[in-house]
This record gives C-alpha cells, sequence and structure tokens, in this order.
C-alpha cells in the first residue's frame, strides 16, 4: 500500500509530512477509552486494486457519467480517510518506472472546506517505490464547484480548488500547461475514486492478524507491528443509467449487487469491535419508482470488544 510505503519506505520530504504522518499512523497500542474526536482523526483506508483513471476515463467515452455531473455532486464517505489507486497511465517515457501509485489524505476541515494531501509513489524497477507528499489542495465547498473558463468554447468549466502548496509550484504560478493539466487530472481521478466508493455493496470481509510469535520478533529487531486490521473488498457493478449532471434517483449511476453476503445484519454488528462504517448511498432498485438515500457515515459494534481499523479494497 502507498500510505505504509510513505510512512516506512523511501520518500522525499515536505513541509506538511507531519500532518500527514499524525492521521495515517496508527497506535501500537489504543486506548479503548479513547473519545470518538479522538478516533475521527485517524485515518480510514481506501485501496482500489484497479486502474482508477483508466475506468474514469472509459466511462466518459462510453456516455456513463459526465464530468460535472460526477464531480458536483460526489459526497465524503468519512471526514478524514485515505484513498489510494495505481496507474501505468502518465508513466510515459520513464522506462525505469513501473507504474505509479497517488494517494490523499481527504479531510473536513473546522469551516467545512475539505483538504487533500495527496502523495505521489513512483515504482521503479531498481530502487523500489520512493514516494513525496507533492501538493495540498482545498475546496472551498464540496461536492466541489466549477466555473465558466475564458474559453473558445461557451460551455467549458474548470474544477475550483487552492492550491496550498505544490512541489512544482513555480511552474504552476507561470501557467505551464503540463504542470496545470497533472495537478487538475489528479484531484479528478481521487475524486472519481471517492465517488465509486460511496457506491457499491460489500461482498467479502475478512480479519487480517499476525501470530505474537512473529510481532514480537519485530518488535525485538526495532521494527514497527504490522498493521491489523479488517480487510473489506468491494465490488463495482455495470453502470446501468447515465450519470449526468442533474442527478435524481433513477440515475445515480451504478446499480447495487444481490445476493452478498450479509455482514450488516443485527446479530454480526453486536458481535463485531467498535468500527466507523463509511458514508454510502443506499439504492432502493425494487421500489416503483426507484429512489436513493445517502446514509451518514457513523460508528457500529461494542467498544467493550475493543476497536477495528480497516482497509477497504475496491475493484471493478
Amino acid at each position: 500500500m502507498l500510505a505504509q510505503s510513505w510512512l516506512y519506505g523511501r520518500r522525499m520530504t515536505s513541509p506538511h509530512d507531519a500532518i500527514l504522518e499524525r492521521h495515517l499512523k496508527l497506535p501500537d497500542q489504543f486506548n479503548p477509552h479513547s473519545s470518538v474526536a479522538v478516533l475521527n482523526t485517524l485515518a480510514e483506508r481506501i485501496v482500489f486494486t484497479d486502474d482508477v483513471p483508466s475506468l474514469l476515463y472509459d466511462m466518459h467515452d462510453n456516455r456513463q457519467l459526465t464530468y460535472e455531473g460526477m464531480l458536483t455532486s460526489v459526497k465524503l464517505p468519512f471526514d478524514c480517510f485515505w484513498l489510494e489507486y495505481r496507474s501505468v497511465l502518465g508513466i510515459g517515457d520513464v522506462y525505469e518506472a513501473k507504474r505509479a501509485e497517488y494517494g490523499a489524505l481527504v479531510m473536513r476541515m473546522p469551516n467545512d472546506r475539505v483538504r487533500m494531501y495527496i502523495v505521489i509513489g513512483t515504482d521503479f524497477v531498481d530502487l523500489g517505490t520512493i514516494s513525496s507528499l507533492a501538493y495540498v489542495v482545498e475546496f472551498e465547498h464540496w461536492p466541489p464547484v466549477m466555473m465558466p473558463m475564458l474559453s473558445k468554447s461557451l460551455n467549458s468549466k474548470a474544477l475550483q480548488f487552492y492550491i496550498n502548496y505544490a512541489y512544482n509550484r513555480d511552474k504552476i504560478e507561470s501557467k505551464d500547461e503540463d504542470a496545470t493539466n497533472i495537478i487538475g487530472g489528479i484531484v479528478t481521478e481521487l475524486i472519481f475514486g471517492i465517488f465509486l466508493v460511496t457506491q457499491p455493496k460489500v461482498y467479502n470481509d475478512e480479519k487480517i492478524e499476525w501470530h505474537p510469535k512473529k510481532q514480537g520478533a519485530r518488535a525485538k529487531h526495532g521494527k514497527p507491528p504490522l498493521l491489523e486490521y479488517r480487510r473489506i473488498r468491494l465490488r463495482i457493478t455495470k453502470p446501468v443509467k447515465r450519470y449526468n449532471s442533474q442527478p435524481t434517483a433513477r440515475t445515480r449511476g451504478i446499480q447495487c449487487i444481490d445476493n452478498e453476503h450479509d455482514t450488516e445484519s443485527s446479530d454480526a454488528i453486536n458481535h463485531r469491535r467498535y468500527h466507523k462504517v463509511m458514508g454510502h448511498f443506499r439504492h432502493y432498485l425494487r421500489h416503483d419508482p426507484a429512489y436513493t438515500v445517502w446514509i451518514e457515515p457513523h460508528y457500529r459494534g461494542d467498544p467493550a470488544l475493543g476497536i477495528t481499523f480497516t482497509e477497504r479494497d475496491v475493484t471493478k
């Protein structure tokens, strides 16, 4: 995972590293009496196993969504979370690189703005993964706002956000076309990932834990403990409606999966450790007319059994 590579691997430094580390690094020992406010500072993790940019551009080319419709209706699954994906797009002629990894810590700020701390990791054939915090961007409104552009096309609009930090700020401020296109593309892809992850349902749930002897051996050699967490595998089904700029209940875009294992029954929840549930759309497709509601992120489970942190692997 890019998050773990950035925390414990080779990385370039930035002025915002301490903030990212504070929200990404999970404590070795956790106080079961910690308040919800403390838990909310620890980023939930969402990992896409498929190439998000390719999926985005395919869906756009196939008229399964519009950029404006997706960008201006996306909701946050959590107030503090990490999202990452891999891609071969953008590698270009860098033949030493196998692929690139992109991730962002996404946070809702006290003033209700949304801030993204964007990390880029490059997986080199000989050097392994080298990562760095490349950008910090901020949205005054969420969902984001599209603003008209001064262009020959009267319908041209651009995504509005502020750049608080950029490793190549000089190129962006000089309006270098490649630099501005790259940051705009990455931000759009990240928002698309946020949009997608609120749609699917859980189909597999497993607990990842390590033998105490292995953890003890790592501690003896001064290595950080291996992360123990729940892995939730999500599957995204094919869109059955065009997602347009004026979304309605019938055009939410992605159909729910039927006949999945029920991991959210009352019995399962009552016998599960305390955990955070992701905000998501709930589709009522068998109603006439069909409709969709938004479920806010919330906590479930029994605090007496402990606290579980979750990685969500997403595939199409």
